[in-house]
This record gives C-alpha cells, sequence and structure tokens, in this order.
C-alpha cells in the first residue's frame, strides 16, 4: 500500500470512530484531522469535503461485507440455506460492527447524497447478489413466482434493516441474532412457493 493509501486509509478510521462516536451533524473536521494525526488542510487534499470523508467511510467496510458474505455462500447450493446465510450473516457483520451500522442505517440511508455514494455502489453489489438468489429461488420453483423478484428482495432486506434499525434505536442492549431463527421462518413463510 502507497504512502498516499496509508494516509487516507489513516483520515478514514480516524472519521469513523469520530463519525460512530458523535453523528454527521455533530462531528468536526479539526477532530477528525487530530485523530488522524494530520493537519486539517491535509483531509481536503484526500476528500473534497465532510459529506465526502463521511460517505467513504463504509466503502471499505461494506466491500468486505460483500466479499465475506460471497465467501460464507462457498459451497452452500440450496437456495433456502443460501437465504439463511444472509439472514445469519447481515445480523452477525452488524451486530460486529456497530460503529458502521450506526452510521450506514442512522444517517447514511436517509440522506439524498447516498446514492451518489462509493459505498451506494457497493451496496447495490450486495443487493444484486441478493437478486440472484431469489432468482435461483424461483427458477428452481421453491420461492414464489407470483410475487417479483424485487419485491422478495424488499421483503428480506426491509426486515433485516428494520432489526439493526431498532437495535441501534435500543442502544444494542438485546442480541441482535437472538431471534434469528424466527426471523428466517417469516421470511421463508412469505417467499417459499406452495408447490
Amino acid at each position: 500500500m502507497s504512502k498516499k493509501d496509508l494516509k487516507r486509509q489513516q483520515i478514514i478510521q480516524a472519521a469513523a470512530e469520530v463519525f460512530g462516536n458523535s453523528n454527521f451533524q455533530n462531528a468536526i473536521i479539526s477532530e477528525i484531522a487530530q485523530k488522524a494525526n494530520v493537519a486539517e488542510g491535509t483531509l481536503y487534499q484526500y476528500f473534497k469535503n465532510k459529506e465526502d470523508l463521511f460517505f467513504s467511510i463504509p466503502a471499505q467496510k461494506t466491500e468486505e461485507f460483500c466479499e465475506e458474505f460471497n465467501l460464507h455462500l462457498q459451497g452452500i447450493h440450496d437456495v433456502f440455506s443460501k437465504v439463511r446465510k444472509l439472514i445469519w450473516y447481515y445480523l452477525y457483520f452488524f451486530k460486529t460492527n456497530p460503529a458502521y451500522a450506526r452510521s450506514l442505517m442512522l444517517e447514511m440511508r436517509v440522506s439524498k447524497g447516498f446514492v451518489r455514494s462509493e459505498t451506494y455502489g457497493r451496496i447495490k453489489a450486495f443487493t444484486d447478489k441478493v437478486l440472484e438468489i431469489i432468482k435461483e429461488g424461483q427458477e428452481e420453483g421453491r420461492f414464489r413466482n407470483d410475487v417479483g423478484v424485487y419485491a422478495i428482495r424488499e421483503l428480506i432486506l426491509g426486515v433485516l434493516e428494520y432489526r439493526v434499525t431498532r437495535w441501534l434505536l435500543k442502544e444494542e442492549k438485546y442480541d441482535l441474532i437472538e431471534h434469528y431463527d424466527e426471523i428466517c421462518d417469516l421470511i421463508f413463510n412469505g417467499i417459499k412457493s406452495s408447490q
């Protein structure tokens, strides 16, 4: 990794900590610079503004999420097992990355600038993978064909996003994976074919 890449990474890590412990509005660029051990002006050599820096934070984490999810799917052929793994991994990942979860779920996803960010593009790669699994299930006749793939994806991700958001709003006071089997049953009852 080049010196420039290391410096950028150092700034992103400091920003993740500051934004994760505060929020976008209250985070101060000078505090991020101090934590990253760089001059405030140096931040602007790497990022256009505070929003650009904010949206750059989860891009790497999102890529990590996607890569690990694909690894978890290795060797799994049954579509229900793939969805079960998707549900577990999604909850597990956010449980073990609460600062990322707070930034992504409580601030970024509700920002208009989010859809133009690098992170959004990487999240789209994950949601496309979910669509691929759903299409596979429909082609095999195991998932409902009377409901569109996008509606099924919205059902799955909607339940998971709601679960993570509630956990964050309740200050992470319970185990995010606690009702994993119930969540799987609920989703499977909604998407499985009656054939």
